[in-house]
């Protein structure tokens, strides 16, 4: 395996971790293999560690090269300088195909929580003029061939809950706002410019509402845009991939139920990006 590390920041603290299964001659399937970026949620203060390599690894099991976009948070997460980070990495991982030994045509973003809320924002703005400049992209070199939304952020009313810490942290001073809301709340950009989409979520979900999800889908299905949706009824918040490796240590987050959404969604994914493993 060959791993590395690219930044998109002087300072270092926006990075992308690549987990590559590179060339090799005893392996001659294992070549332009679809690409997967990980978006560890975390509510923008925080990147979770739980929802990186665990998740990486598993994944480069099933015959994805994946990489791990640790983006801006904290006082750096103003609205939309998460998403240019993003635009940044996946310009990046399509330019050099070749060396991360991808399919270019098959990158994948998986965001979980305030994660999942920038893969949307990814999937659903990636062609508006204004953020393409920001970023320095153009045309369609940022944007993801599918999304894969784990227990999303979608609509804002879970910053309300708490908006010193949250819907501030994102919007600052243009917190109620109701263009720069509408703008966040991705359910409402969805449109036929959207990828095909993956979403998983939980009914107990305390944190986030699986309603969230269903609105996403919802919109996806106005546009008719090609999706999977799986609403589990058990486990809280943050589940990951619902097993003891990816548990916080007191057990509530596994979950033998859940455990199946990595398989569902891979067979969804390799149908999608015509992937045999």
């Amino acid at each position: 395996m060959q791993q590395d590390v690219v930044y998109f920041s002087d300072d270092k603290r926006v990075s992308l971790t690549s987990y590559i299964q590179p060339q090799c001659n005893e392996l001659p399937n294992q070549t332009a293999l679809p690409a997967l970026i990980i978006f560890p949620g975390g509510g923008y203060k925080m990147l979770s560690e739980r929802e990186s390599e665990p998740v990486a690894f598993s994944w480069l099991a099933k015959g994805y090269n994946v990489f791990i976009l640790r983006y801006s948070i904290q006082e750096y997460a103003a609205f939309p300088q998460p998403m240019l980070d993003a635009f940044k990495a996946i310009t990046h991982v399509r330019q050099q195909y070749q060396h991360y030994n991808i399919d270019p045509d098959k990158i994948a973003l998986l965001g979980f929580s305030a994660g999942g809320h920038l893969a949307a924002s990814v999937g659903t703005l990636w062609n508006r003029e204004e953020y393409q400049r920001l970023a320095g992209v153009e045309g369609e070199e940022h944007k993801p061939n599918a999304l894969v939304l784990a227990y999303p952020v979608i609509t804002t009313d879970w910053m309300k809950l708490n908006i010193e810490a949250n819907l501030k942290n994102i919007l600052r001073d243009k917190f109620d706002d109701p263009k720069m809301i509408s703008t966040v709340t991705c359910h409402r950009n969805v449109g036929t410019h959207t990828p095909p989409t993956f979403l998983f979520h939980t009914t107990e979900d305390q944190s986030v509402p699986a309603s969230d999800s269903l609105k996403f889908a919802a919109a996806l299905d106005d546009n008719q845009i090609p999706y999977e949706l799986h609403i589990f009824q058990r486990g809280p918040h943050g589940i990951s991939r619902a097993n003891a490796l990816t548990d916080d240590g007191t057990g509530l987050k596994i979950e033998p139920e859940v455990q199946c959404w990595g398989d569902l969604c891979s067979a969804w994914l390799d149908r999608l990006f015509e992937h045999n493993r």
